[in-house]
């Protein structure tokens, strides 16, 4: 639907994805005003996306690019007839809002300090529709420390939104939180193997010495040890530490 307001402008009603500021999205949803507030509470930032409903636009046809083109019928929907379609290029500048009749749909991004947009809200239905896998690719070497940090945060902030009576829009957000659940709430263990050499025996402590200081050494990095000897062989085989 359109009305010519000039020679070449015209008034154009849209309807999809819109690109608007939080002023005209509370204007419709002024009940998510507390949400937002509480995420500025907490330290966090967001921002909005995926945002679509109702606009009315205006544009100079001189500065449009219209597009002809024809899609044949599809076979896989028994199509007999193909259809036409009229796109429109209006260059690199989106055309002028001159009136949003509505917003049907948005979403909230939730950053951390340290974890860039690590959940997705649809505040309307109360839903987190995306959890970051801040574990993707594992703990490694340098990013261990970074990668936990992140995680604990995101973990921290999925809680803080259930807490609020938000559920998971699906199966594929449920393993994602799940994921940090398991890193959490029970305690997260791995396994190092470590092959030493005796280099300088004057300096080898007992056996019983080495494990103290290893596990101090381990606790005052927030790690509890546990040591599995090799019985797979009989231990007079096994060669003692001095």
């Amino acid at each position: 639907m359109f009305k010519t307001l000039g020679e070449d402008i015209v008034l154009l009603e849209i309807k999809g994805p819109l690109n608007v500021g939080e002023d005209v999205i509370l204007r419709f949803y002024p009940e998510i005003k507390d949400l937002l507030d509480e995420i500025k509470r907490m330290g966090w930032k967001y921002h909005f996306n995926d945002i679509s409903g109702r606009a009315r636009v205006e544009l100079d046809l001189e500065k449009v690019n219209f597009t002809l083109r024809y899609y044949p019928p599809r076979i896989d929907e028994l199509e007999e007839e193909g259809t036409y379609e009229i796109s429109a290029e209006i260059g690199n500048e989106p055309p002028a809002l001159l009136k949003v009749e509505s917003i049907d749909e948005f979403k909230v991004s939730v950053s951390t300090e340290h974890a860039h947009s690590c959940i997705t809200l649809d505040p309307m239905r109360k839903l987190i529709t995306y959890v970051e896998d801040v574990l993707w690719f594992g703990i490694g070497e340098n990013r261990g420390p970074k990668k936990l940090s992140e995680a604990r945060e995101v973990y921290d902030a999925v809680k803080f939104f259930l807490e609020r009576g938000y559920k998971f829009k699906d199966d594929y957000v449920v393993k994602r939180y799940k994921k940090l659940l398991d890193l959490f709430e029970k305690k997260y263990k791995f396994t190092i193997k470590i092959n030493l050499t005796v280099d300088r025996e004057d300096l080898v402590p007992g056996w019983s010495e080495l494990k103290r200081q290893l596990s101090e050494f381990f606790y005052e990095r927030g790690l509890l040890m546990e040591i599995k000897e090799d019985r797979k062989f009989p231990f007079v085989l096994n060669k003692p530490i001095p």
